[in-house]
């Protein structure tokens, strides 16, 4: 994921857009406050409290919304106007809302000035570090928001202090990593998917399945250990699904849980659990719940990063990103077996650099790293996407074309020698460097039943090339040819 910079001036919007983003900055608070407010209890302390968390998400994936002071000011409005449509003391809607921006604020300028955090969230301490931010702008927002709750409810301030503290934290928690690790553009991802055919199965279906299951189960049986049912299913869906998906999941069940324990659905809590404290240790608590298969599932993603970095290791060259010769002869050699099967024409170019050691005793082993990062480039842009190709070793590459005949290979060939002879390639220190290669091809027949018999029939050819004079491509078993014919 990547995050949009504030640095060009050509991504600020224009006083329309401003306006208009504004505006639905301003709806989407005003509808998430009505909406905490709902979930108020007799003590007017919010059971859930999107509103900061939402805003906070968007501002770290948008930093030039983040950065411009008018938006700030529409999020501020629609703080105020959600406490003033309720009828609350202008001294608490003043309070309020200087409490959640300055929350939701402190949290956008510590994440966003940290170097130890990765807000994509796959680093195994990401999720560690961003409930400590969220949890230390929350205690610093507290003595306002809890002060509000003190003047309108009566309620002793320290109560009211810390349940504002738990309530950012659970709800920064729920709601955060779900926004952070949104895949861009969700809609045309989401309509792209109904439309392919899907692979999926039952089986990948199982561990969001067992945790609704649980979620419900834990209604049903009630008792304070209910609250742990979907733990388990927790942990299988980080294993089992992408970051994204275990956010959403969790999320759910932090959701989930935080309305059963403070509405009377199914008796999950006894009745003597009813003390403020009480419930404020089990929304603690299911902010703990949730920390765990996010963490897992950010361990997950960077395992599986690693696991990818290492396999392309294991199958590409690291300087020309082309196969390397292990991979290139195991994939070749699966190719080659299939079109023999299918009765098409395969053929081999072996391509060598001519007069390549001269470069790195003249220029230096750099250019002659940049010399075989450009020979590669060129290479590319005259193959399909169905041919193979790799480096060999050296200044060596092989190239495999499936579904070609002798003719056809031939001229292959020779686009390719022209590709890299075109143009000469200009060095780092302005010196220009003129690129030439020799090509031998050979096309499958009955004495080249493998790819090993096929490359060494190629490399005749390029010897042939190589003795004619370089600069050319010649086929085994055709006459030479000269390359300015």
């Amino acid at each position: 994921m990547s995050f949009i910079s504030t640095q060009h001036s050509w991504l600020r919007p224009s006083w329309r857009d401003t306006a208009l983003i504004g505006l639905c900055l301003f709806g989407l608070v005003f509808s998430l406050a009505l909406l905490g407010s709902a979930t108020r209890r007799y003590d007017m302390l919010a059971t859930f409290w999107p509103a900061d968390a939402v805003i906070l998400g968007l501002f770290l994936r948008r930093r030039d919304w983040g950065a411009r002071p008018a938006f700030w000011l529409a999020v501020a409005l629609a703080y105020l106007a959600a406490e003033l449509i309720q009828h609350s003391p202008v001294p608490v809607t003043l309070l309020l809302t200087m409490a959640n921006l300055l929350c939701v604020g402190m949290a956008y300028r510590l994440m966003t000035r940290s170097a130890h955090i990765d807000l994509s969230l796959r680093r195994p301490q990401a999720i560690l570090a961003l409930v400590a931010y969220c949890a230390l702008a929350s205690a610093v927002s507290a003595l306002p928001g809890g002060l509000a709750h003190h003047l309108h409810a009566g309620q002793a301030l320290p109560l009211t202090a810390l349940s504002w503290l738990v309530t950012g934290v659970v709800s920064y928690t729920a709601i955060l990593p779900v926004l952070l690790t949104a895949p861009a553009l969700p809609v045309q991802r989401l309509r792209r998917y109904w439309h392919e055919p899907q692979t999926r199965t039952l089986a990948d279906l199982a561990p969001a399945a067992l945790l609704i299951f649980s979620c419900v189960l834990s209604l049903l049986i009630g008792g304070p250990g209910s609250l742990a049912f979907p733990v388990l299913p927790l942990l299988w869906c980080a294993l089992s699904y992408p970051l994204f998906a275990t956010a959403l999941l969790t999320c759910f069940y932090s959701i989930w849980t935080l309305f059963a324990v403070t509405q009377p659905l199914a008796g999950v809590l006894p009745d003597n659990w009813s003390a403020p404290l009480d419930l404020l240790s089990v929304r603690m608590g299911i902010a703990s719940i949730a920390l765990a298969p996010i963490t897992a599932a950010c361990i997950m993603a960077a395992r599986n990063e690693a696991v990818e970095k290492l396999q392309r290791l294991a199958l590409y060259d690291a300087l020309t990103g082309m196969l390397n010769k292990l991979t290139f002869q195991q994939q070749g050699q699966a190719l080659l077996t299939r079109c023999r099967i299918s009765r098409q024409p395969t053929s081999v170019l072996l391509l060598d650099i001519d007069h390549f050691k001269p470069v790195n005793d003249t220029h230096g082993h750099h250019a002659g790293d940049q010399a075989l990062v450009e020979v590669a480039q060129r290479i590319r842009t005259v193959l399909r996407d169905s041919d193979l190709c790799g480096r060999l070793g050296g200044e060596e590459f092989g190239i495999l074309l499936p579904d070609c005949s002798p003719a056809q290979a031939h001229a292959v060939a020779e686009r390719v020698r022209q590709s890299i002879a075109r143009s000469p390639l200009l060095l780092d220190d302005g010196q220009e460097l003129t690129l030439t290669a020799s090509l031998g091809v050979a096309t499958q027949g009955p004495d080249t039943p493998d790819l090993k018999s096929l490359l060494r029939q190629a490399d005749t050819a390029l010897y042939q090339a190589k003795h004619a004079g370089r600069d050319r491509s010649h086929s085994f078993g055709w006459p030479e040819t000269d390359p300015r014919t």
